[in-house]
Order: C-alpha cells, then structure tokens, then sequence
C-alpha cells in the first residue's frame, strides 16, 4: 500500500499528479487563478487567499480547508452514519462519509470583503431536511435544491445545495449553525498520511485531471468544464462545485466502486446517459444543482464496481461528450 504521503482528504489533499492547461482556466481570467492545477505547494492551507480569511472560516465551520485555486474548500463528513448501498448484481457496498456521504462548501473571494459560496451538504436523514432548511433560510442562505444523489441507500440518505454572496464569516456561521441540526459530529479533522491500494496518478491521468487520497483509501478527482458559468451575475471558478466530481473506493479483492457526478449542459445529457448505460453503470439521478445559473448545467451521479482503471476509462468516455477538461475540442 502507497503512502502517497497527503494530509487532506479530497479536496483538501495534496495532488498527486496531472495538470490542466491554462486555456481551460482563460475564460475565468478575471478571476485571478492559476492557469495550473500541478504543484501541491498551491494547495497548502493557508491564513488567508485574496481577501478570504482562510482560518476563521475553518475555525467557524471545525473543520479543516483546503485552497486550490483560489478557492477554499471544506468538507465535513456524515461519520455519525453507517450507510450501505445496494447495487444490482454487485450485492452491498459501504457507502463511506469519506466517498459520497459529506457536505462541501466552496468560497471564492470577490474584494471588498465579499466572497460567493456555492455548496452543498448530504447525508441529511429525513428528519433533519426541514430543520437544515430553516437554518439556512434564517441565515440569509439561499436555499437551491433538494434531491437524492442514489435510490438505493439504506437509510436513505438526501442532499441540499446552498449558495450565498456576501461576508464569508457571516455566510460561515450560518451554514454551520445549519450542519449542527443534524447529528453530523464537530469539529472535525483530516487524516494523517493517508494511503490507498488504488493507482491514483493513473487514474487522474486517464480522467485528464489531478487526483487526491483522503480517508479510507478513497481517490478523488475534479475535472473542470471548459466554459464559464456565471452564478448570480458572478462569473465562478471551474472548482466551486460545479466540476465533474469522480471518487473511486477501495473494496478489497481487486474490486472498487466508482462514483461519477457529471457537470452537464442540457445539450450533454443524453449523449452523456446513453454512453454510461451502454457501459452498465447505474443511473442515480439527475437534476440541477444551482439556481440563478447561466448555462444551466445539470448533474448526475451514476456508481459502477469493478476495476478501478477501467472503471475510469468508462468514465472518460462519459467525460468525452462534455465541454470538459481533456475531452474533444
């Protein structure tokens, strides 16, 4: 087993390889970020990015971040939950806060002490959506969609999307006042040198982006669509949740289950649905996660356990019916 030697786990880990090019990143010129996403140097925490007050926001939400980019990302992670899911002719698999049971919530500075969050929180038992809600609505968050990422979870297990503009302590506290309805345990931390049995490097070099490993041996990677999304006037960085998020999950006996959430523009999605079908991979869903969005984009998880580089060559095939990160011009 590698000890790729990170201390963050997804988005918060050190990259282990892979680049995307500038051009991918010229359309959000404006926003001052890195034409690069190779070099792990540029994504140690740090106090502050632009004028995003890094460890007060960290402080406020328990939980450790990570800045890629010019965006700080933190995730917190439903352990509090045992969660299986049962995959037709795969039987069950550990649905793990680490792979797909968590929230993410992503800041990027806009001067004059602002910043935008585009983010989402799941793993929310029934019983808890009303009062998440509420949370976010009597903190001035604005409240976008409502939806379950898989069908076949035991509990079953729902996500909510949030966005805010405005002081990002402000916008930090109210979404951790939100979290703290739920059973979701704080503060957190991330895990000391964690190591996976899976071939990382190889799998962000197929997806065309860099890959991360985090708890439980779970590899994370984020590829970027190409064009620019403007959310509530605001023109976002590729990595403030709208990426196409691929996390793969240890088995054991040579087995991995692959998880792939597609960034779509409506044109996509059938191209997309029909070539991930063709391959066996089950459907979860598909919706929108933003509201206020030029182009709309729409999202879906599909899982899949198998091989994991081949899983990841299916993968890439859905990817290349995208405007993505290494796809066809």
């Amino acid at each position: 087993m590698a000890d790729l030697n990170a201390s963050m786990s997804r988005r918060r880990a050190l990259t282990l390889g892979g680049s995307v090019a500038g051009g991918l990143l010229a359309a959000s010129s404006s926003l001052q970020l890195s034409s690069s996403l190779a070099g792990a140097s540029s994504r140690m925490a740090t106090t502050s990015v632009g004028n995003l007050p890094v460890q007060q926001i960290e402080q406020i939400m328990q939980a450790p971040g990570m800045v890629m980019d010019g965006v700080l990302g933190i995730q917190i992670e439903r352990k509090d939950l045992h969660v299986i899911q049962r995959i037709p002719g795969d039987g069950e698999i550990p649905f793990k806060p680490e792979w797909e049971n968590n929230g993410e919530f992503f800041f990027q500075p806009l001067g004059n002490g602002q910043a935008i969050m585009n983010g989402d929180f799941g793993g929310l038992l029934p019983n808890e959506i009303d009062p998440f809600i509420d949370k976010l609505l009597e903190g001035g968050i604005i409240f976008q969609a409502l939806h379950q990422h898989f069908y076949d979870l035991f509990p079953q297990v729902y996500f909510i999307h949030m966005r805010a503009v405005g002081n990002p302590l402000q916008i930090a506290r109210a979404l951790i006042a939100a979290v703290k309805v739920t059973g979701t345990p704080l503060p957190q931390t991330s895990p000391s040198h964690p190591t996976t049995p899976l071939p990382a490097q190889e799998l962000g070099n197929i997806l065309g982006a860099s890959a991360s490993v985090g708890g439980a041996g779970v590899v994370t990677v984020d590829v970027p669509r190409r064009n620019t999304i403007i959310l509530q006037g605001v023109p976002i960085s590729p990595f403030l949740n709208i990426a196409t998020m691929v996390a793969f999950e240890p088995l054991g006996n040579g087995l991995t289950a692959a998880s792939a959430d597609f960034s779509m523009v409506s044109s996509e999605v059938q191209n997309v649905m029909q070539v991930m079908r063709q391959q066996g991979w089950v459907i979860g869903c598909l919706y929108n996660q933003e509201t206020d969005e030029q182009p709309q984009l729409y999202f879906s998880h599909t899982v899949k356990v198998g091989n994991a580089i081949q899983l990841a060559q299916e993968i890439r095939r859905g990817l290349n019916q995208t405007n993505s990160a290494g796809s066809p011009s």
